[in-house]
């Protein structure tokens, strides 16, 4: 687990930008090139070779067509490869979640494919195993008792998922970064001002960039171009500073109105709340006037070309919107961060209790800014846990079985929808009441060491074992 640490430039000379961002083009334009060559399955097994295919192509006098030095290059490929890597991993995160439900596969058929995309937690995964469910090579292990016939089905249904789920091949489509190793930079100081002189296309060139701050600079860096303030931004990664576990379980039910309530009942960052109900109000309405000078553009398209194309410009452009947007976004990112902070300072927990992320829902007034943000809300809640985690050695189980676990009384464990009201919380049967979202917190951590209620059992069997507990409870 890498710590980003972020380095912004001053504005840059006219020169120096164009320097930079020519750079930065040839990088990504070569990037692009590697991305489509290699992304085909019969080169899968050079993401766990990757310096040799570097050699390979070393050996073969390869020079970069869009004018890279023999480093950049290099970078490049390592660029194209980690990037391809990153997408299989994703994808294979979501084969095993189609995987574990799958009710069609035998106890056996589902060990040959869990070993098919196993990871290794010391030397990685072996990309070669998962080659071969594209290829229909036959892999066979001593361990598992499965004929031929039972392996092919195997690796045609894990074939038919990572097609659905893989998506398109990732592509470079706008030059903002370039990679550099430590032999392609020099930093130095001038009275109290840091400079980073960086290598371009030209060999022996370099380009000096005044840094903003000071900061100890060292290993790969990547260059990330800031085209509205015709600056730079230097990212570097180093091994953050974790500490020991903690004591106590805990368990947290993520919302909208905060980030999300612990079992304790504490609410984290409620400003949250208020973030994401501004930005919701503010990009439907700006939506909806959009919308209604589409609608006169489209009107005078025939009767008023000139004026369709002001309209086009000066009404309807998109350079404020996509600030503004990403302004919002800013602040609801600072929140979730500044929560998860608190909560694993104060809380320091052994293991944390959580629902899928993927029944997080954004709850705003248009269908389609629910889906955009419940997407993104995911993918940094994901991160903030995965990371802080990594901080603070708390050991991750995954998410847990979160049916039920607001309309299930934590005192009796009796089940009804109506036992929940909004945000209330009060128990149809013995009368407890307490917040909603703290109740689901504590049934969420009830279920960390539950052997019959797993992350993969159907809601309806989950309500059945709930009620059959609680008559259990009452003959008792």
């Amino acid at each position: 687990m890498q710590q980003t640490v972020r380095q912004k430039s001053l504005p840059l000379n006219s020169e120096k930008w164009a320097r930079i961002t020519e750079t930065a083009g040839a990088y990504a334009r070569q990037k692009d090139a590697f991305l489509v060559e290699y992304g085909h399955i019969k080169y899968l097994h050079y993401l766990s070779e990757k310096r040799k295919l570097r050699d390979e192509l070393v050996s073969a006098g390869f020079t970069s067509p869009f004018g890279l030095q023999a480093r950049q290059w290099k970078l490049a490929l390592d660029d194209a490869l980690f990037t391809l890597e990153r997408q299989f991993e994703a994808a294979v995160v979501e084969v095993k979640e189609c995987l574990y439900r799958h009710e069609g596969l035998t106890d056996e058929e589902k060990h040959y494919a869990s070993w098919l995309l196993y990871k290794h937690k010391k030397h990685g995964r072996d990309w070669k195993r998962i080659q071969a469910i594209f290829t229909g090579k036959d892999i066979v292990s001593e361990e598992i008792n499965l004929d031929a016939e039972g392996r092919a089905k195997v690796r045609k249904y894990l074939k038919r998922v990572f097609r659905r789920v893989l998506g398109k091949k990732p592509r470079v489509k706008k030059a903002r970064s370039f990679t550099v190793d430590q032999q392609m930079y020099r930093v130095f100081a001038v009275g109290s001002r840091q400079y980073i002189a960086v290598a371009t296309l030209t060999p022996g060139e370099r380009v000096i960039i005044p840094l903003a701050g000071v900061h100890a600079i060292e290993g790969n860096l990547r260059v990330i171009l800031l085209p509205d303030e015709r600056a730079v931004e230097i990212h570097l990664t180093r091994e953050p500073q974790t500490y020991p576990p903690g004591e106590e379980e805990a368990g947290i039910d993520l919302g909208v109105t905060e980030v999300f309530t612990d079992d304790t009942g504490r609410k984290y960052r409620p400003e949250y709340g208020e973030a994401l109900q501004e930005m919701s109000d503010h990009i439907l309405d700006k939506s909806r006037k959009r919308g209604k000078l589409r609608a006169l553009r489209r009107k005078f398209l025939e009767q008023d070309p000139n004026k369709a194309r002001r309209i086009l410009k000066h009404n309807l452009g998109l350079i404020k919107q996509t600030k503004r947007n990403k302004k919002y976004r800013t602040r609801c990112e600072n929140e979730i961060n500044r929560a998860f902070n608190e909560f694993y300072k104060e809380r320091r927990p052994k293991i944390i209790a959580y629902e899928d992320l993927a029944h997080l829902r954004g709850k705003a007034r248009s269908k389609g800014l629910s889906r955009k943000v419940s997407g993104w809300q995911r993918s940094i809640i994901k991160e903030r846990l995965e990371y802080k985690n990594y901080i603070y050695s708390v050991a991750d189980p995954g998410p847990v079985n979160a049916a039920y676990s607001s309309q299930t009384c934590p005192m009796c464990g009796w089940v009804d929808a109506k036992n929940r009201r909004g945000d209330v919380f009060k128990c149809q049967k013995c009368g407890f009441a307490a917040d909603a979202d703290n109740v689901a917190a504590l049934n969420l951590k009830s279920r960390l060491h539950d052997k019959e209620i797993t992350r993969y059992t159907p809601y309806k069997k989950v309500k059945e074992i709930l009620l059959e507990r609680y008559r259990q409870k009452q003959v008792s």
